[in-house]
């Protein structure tokens, strides 16, 4: 107990000193965006905030009874014999948790054994994938509204809360911005896409598999839907990215059958695995009754439940209550978003990225259609909602006058401008 807090003492201000550090770095390789080092340093404040509040929430109103404490008393019997050099790990059965706790100890191995600064180094991780998958969405859609995204991700509370503790949620947050940014740099063109890809896939399978799966099998979908160009070239590159992504995506199958115990991958065995997951969830004083995707109105409840739910009436304490207040604020969100959402189709004509941005969204609400509390879905859907978050921070429509003008490459800005100039002469 002394070595938690006095070490947090020590390390948490050298952790918060990193982070100041890489935002100084990104803000001097962005000039172009005046607005984001105020965005980047008040977000990571706001993130130590959530932080403080998931580790009050955790050790003290509920007293220890947390993932974070399994990983926590772990790693502190192991790190000590880490740091005489004896690393020894085994995985007993259940991947991601063994896996957790190896992260841990490797974490603890450097900075002690504290859970208070375990989970502001966590969270530091998930605070970096969030600008990874901002990143990715400034090079996939460079005509976007990029500063309303920006204030989305980094201040909406699930972002701040969930992924902000020693666990799979900051983990992967991390990684799930590594694997975005690798799309967005590979639909694009860019260097470095394959590498950021790859260590992505490995991140994300290391402890949770099946979100590997779900993220590159939206990517090798959305490359069915990549543009050729007319050419040759364009057919062959088209064809050899999906051979590619075929692959990784038959590997990462086998390795999430691995993880799920299952031993046939086909549709049957899953369901039946995912329906026995979604029976382990209906505990905890969360719980509801998911609607089966069988029936007719399945699928839309489903996204209803994943993207809002809790409602205000469902709501049962304090945490709840919070959760269904941002749920009604994205509702809302969405609601006035409906102009640019219109443009959705156009924008998919062209663009992979945001091919790759729905189909995970789907798949993610299939996947996890049948989790039956509140409190679990919440946590998990923090690493489908910055996606989400995408569709309502798609580009402003642009006025009726300028519909018949092709939207090329450095354009924005001026029609924006044009826009501006009218409004003022209108009025």
């Amino acid at each position: 107990q002394t070595y938690n807090i006095y070490g947090a003492l020590a390390v948490v201000p050298i952790v918060i000193a990193i982070d100041l550090l890489l935002v100084a770095r990104v803000v001097a390789r962005h000039p172009d965006e005046s607005w984001l080092p105020w965005v980047l340093v008040l977000g990571l404040l706001a993130k130590l905030l959530g932080t403080f509040a998931r580790y009050y929430v955790a050790y003290v109103v509920y007293k220890g009874v947390a993932d974070a404490e399994r990983y926590n008393i772990a790693a502190s019997y192991q790190h000590k014999a880490w740091r005489r050099g004896d690393i020894v790990w085994e995985i007993s059965g259940k991947q991601g948790t063994d896996m957790m706790e190896i992260i841990t100890t490797a974490i603890y191995t450097v900075i002690g054994g504290t859970p208070l600064a375990g989970f502001f180094v966590f969270a530091s991780l998930a605070f970096w994938g969030a600008y990874l998958l901002y990143r990715a969405f400034v090079i996939a859609l460079p005509h976007a509204d990029h500063k309303r995204y920006a204030l989305l991700i980094f201040f909406l509370p699930s972002m701040l809360y969930w992924p902000s503790s020693i666990g799979k949620e900051s983990w992967l947050m991390l990684f799930v911005g590594v694997t975005a940014l690798g799309a967005a740099r590979y639909f694009t063109e860019r260097r470095g896409a394959v590498l950021l890809l790859a260590v992505g896939g490995v991140g994300l399978a290391v402890v949770r598999p099946h979100i590997a799966v779900l993220m590159f099998a939206a990517l090798l979908a959305a490359q069915l839907f990549r543009p050729t160009g007319g050419t040759t070239a364009g057919l062959l590159r088209k064809g050899i990215g999906i051979g590619v992504l075929g692959v990784a995506g038959f590997v990462l199958v086998s390795a999430s059958a691995q993880f799920l115990g299952i031993d046939d991958i086909d549709a049957q065995a899953v369901t039946e695995t995912i329906d026995w997951s979604s029976g382990q969830t209906q505990q905890g004083g969360s719980e509801f009754n998911p609607v089966p995707l069988s029936r007719p109105h399945g699928v839309p409840m489903a996204f209803i439940t994943i993207l809002f739910r809790p409602f205000p009436f469902e709501a049962g304490n304090a945490q709840m209550v919070l959760q269904s207040l941002e749920g009604v604020f994205l509702l809302g969100l969405l609601l006035v978003s409906w102009r640019r959402l219109r443009q959705l189709p156009r924008i998919l004509r062209s663009n992979p990225f945001l091919w790759f941005t729905l189909l995970y969204i789907v798949g993610f609400v299939l996947a996890f259609a049948g989790f039956a509390n509140f409190g679990i879905l919440a946590r998990q859907r923090v690493l489908m909602l910055p996606f989400f978050l995408m569709l309502l921070a798609l580009p402003k429509p642009r006025p009726a006058i300028f519909d018949h003008l092709p939207l090329r490459r450095g354009e924005v800005g001026a029609v924006a401008g044009d826009d501006r100039r009218l409004m003022a002469t209108r009025r």
